[in-house]
């Protein structure tokens, strides 16, 4: 890969579930993230080689962006076999060296709730370098089934995933739907096995300059692997 791609991989990256279900009488409490935060997760998932939780890092508007650009989906298998064809690459070797200096030093925000994150590697006294990005946060939605480890979710206002409560019977229901709108996938719960439901606000990585020109033009190509058929309950 080319340097700037290089630089640019570097900014790419629960709380216990005691809320209540919607519908409750009592409101939950919204759980606001920060950029920080996305940037420490992804630090760890960079030092573990967890491509996966990488790409989660990537804003929506930023996967749709490949989308078109590929004309078909571009998923998290794409991302995977991109991050292991470059394992090797010395240079990300050398990155993964000072990965974990890296820390948000300025933050812009501006009246559309997007933030302009300059992030610096090293200190002054190892000649650090700094990058900008811009992050955009989006309000998302978790519904803990009891005897489960991973909510459901998705986002607030999407009409790709959805939960709802019916207000006289408590049911909980969770369905997706296609690009037509049709139910493609629905399921249940009394309220008894709803154990939590919540809101949070995440940060996201969104545009990288240079490093997204690079990848759209590798997502345009066919896919590298098979990437296995998604899981029937959709998931985080």
């Amino acid at each position: 890969m080319r340097r700037t791609v290089v630089l640019a991989l570097s900014m790419l990256f629960a709380t216990t579930p005691l809320l209540l279900a919607p519908g409750s009488a009592v409101s939950a409490p919204a759980i606001k993230g920060k950029p920080e935060q996305t940037l420490e997760r992804f630090k760890r998932a960079f030092a573990r080689k967890d491509h996966g939780t990488e790409w989660e890092t990537l804003s929506p508007g930023f996967k749709i962006r490949l989308n078109q650009r590929a004309g078909r989906n571009v998923d998290v298998g794409d991302y995977i076999a991109a991050r292991n064809a470059h394992g090797n690459d010395p240079r990300i070797r050398e990155l993964a060296q000072w990965m974990h200096t890296a820390r948000i030093t300025v933050l812009k925000y501006d009246s559309r709730g997007r933030a302009l994150a300059t992030i610096r590697f090293g200190t002054p006294l190892l000649l650090g370098k700094e990058v900008t990005v811009t992050m955009v946060h989006h309000e998302l939605w978790e519904l803990w089934i009891k005897g489960e480890r991973q909510p459901y979710w998705g986002f607030k206002g999407s009409k790709r995933i959805e939960v709802f409560q019916n207000p006289k019977t408590g049911v909980h229901t969770v369905r997706t739907k296609d690009a037509r709108g049709r139910v493609t996938w629905k399921k249940s719960w009394p309220r008894s096995e709803v154990q939590a439901y919540r809101t949070l606000t995440r940060w996201y990585f969104d545009n990288f300059g240079k490093f997204e020109q690079q990848m759209m033009a590798g997502a345009a190509g066919p896919r590298r692997t098979k990437v296995p058929a998604p899981a029937r309950q959709p998931r985080r």
